[in-house]
Parts: C-alpha cells; sequence; structure tokens
C-alpha cells in the first residue's frame, strides 16, 4: 500500500487511522525482516500523547510482530494512563507542557517517520493532520527531536516523570519545523529596554 510523502488535511476515524499507520508499520517491518536486518539494529521511536493514542495502539498491536522481526521500540508518552505503557517497549514519561505543542511522531528509520496531529488535539476525537514521509530531513528532524526528549526523560533526566518545570525560559525539546504552521512563523523583533 503506497503512501504519499505529503500531508493529509482531511478527517478519518480513529479506527481509519490506526488501520493506516499498522500498514505503514507492517510495510517497513516486512522490508526490514525481507532485508534481513540483524535483530536490535532498528529502533522505532514513538512520541505520543498517550498510550491512548492512535499510533501507540497501532504500535502496541503489532509488538508481537516488531519483537519477532528484532525490532525494538522507544516510547515517549507526556500523559501517563492507566494502561500506563506499551509491553515489551522501553516507555518513559514526560510531564512538560512544552511537549503539547509538539506533534506527535513515529520515526522508524532515517528516511521514514509519521507525523500527526498536535499533542494539544483530543486523541479520541477524529484527526485532521498527519504525515507519512519517506524524507530523510522530516525523519531527520523527527529523530532529533525524539533523541532530546528522549535524553531528558531518561530515569535522571531534567523531564523525568514527578520532577517539577522550573523556569519560563527553557530550551526548546523538538524541532521547530515540527511545530504546527511552522512554515508561517515569522522572526519577531527583539524588545528593547525603555528608560524613562
Amino acid at each position: 500500500m503506497p503512501f504519499a510523502p505529503n500531508a493529509r488535511q482531511n478527517v478519518i476515524a480513529r479506527e481509519e487511522k490506526e488501520a493506516r499507520l499498522k500498514a505503514f508499520i507492517t510495510r517497513h517491518s516486512d522490508c526490514h525482516r525481507a532485508a534481513g536486518v540483524a535483530p536490535g539494529v532498528t529502533v522505532y521511536r514513538l512520541l505520543a500523547l498517550s498510550v491512548e493514542s492512535p499510533v501507540a495502539l497501532a504500535v502496541r498491536d503489532l509488538m508481537p510482530e516488531l519483537a519477532a522481526a528484532g525490532i525494538r521500540v522507544e516510547a515517549l508518552f507526556v500523559r501517563e494512563s492507566s494502561k500506563a505503557k506499551i509491553e515489551g517497549a522501553e516507555c518513559r514519561f514526560v510531564s512538560d507542557l512544552r511537549l503539547l505543542d509538539a506533534h506527535e511522531q513515529l520515526v522508524l528509520d532515517r528516511v521514514t517517520a509519521w507525523i500527526g496531529d498536535c499533542m494539544r488535539r483530543d486523541p479520541l476525537k477524529r484527526d485532521a493532520y498527519e504525515l507519512y514521509s519517506e524524507s530523510p530531513v522530516t525523519a531527520g528532524h523527527a529523530a532529533r527531536s525524539f533523541a532530546q526528549i528522549w535524553r531528558a526523560a531518561g530515569p535522571s533526566g531534567s523531564l523525568a516523570a514527578g520532577r517539577k518545570w522550573v523556569g519560563l525560559r527553557q530550551a526548546s525539546l523538538f524541532e521547530p519545523s515540527l511545530i504546527a504552521g511552522a512554515e508561517a512563523m515569522v522572526a519577531t523583533p527583539h524588545l528593547l529596554p525603555v528608560r524613562h
């Protein structure tokens, strides 16, 4: 099933979104298996609002196949839930409000990634944005963002669950180009202090 490398701006049902994501992941894992990649080399990286997000549910449902193919999964969630994690995946939780401006994402390799709605949207409602990408630029931005958040959310990282957010001026956690509408962002001039 071919996926267009451009963004879809339409409304799809949650079940349809999960099915499309499962097909996308399965196609990639089948190619991975056919190529004979050694177990443990490939790592899928997931950033989602919660375990109940459609992309997380798709990954969760495919975990037995991914494990059989030797693919590891690292997952970052912004909101903890009663289901807590994806069995078989290494999961970390962060509670930094800045992540609500990021998009959900799934990075499969250096060129293959999926980008979904902003995390501020309710994942249980119908979604209006998703990008199935086979671009090294998009996958590279997503992978760098994930790596930075993953390190910060580590066992003793600055974003580990239970730690408090401090300060108003903290570095960006995710690649700015993955923010909704980033292409329309315009630099604002710096304000200079005025003496009276």
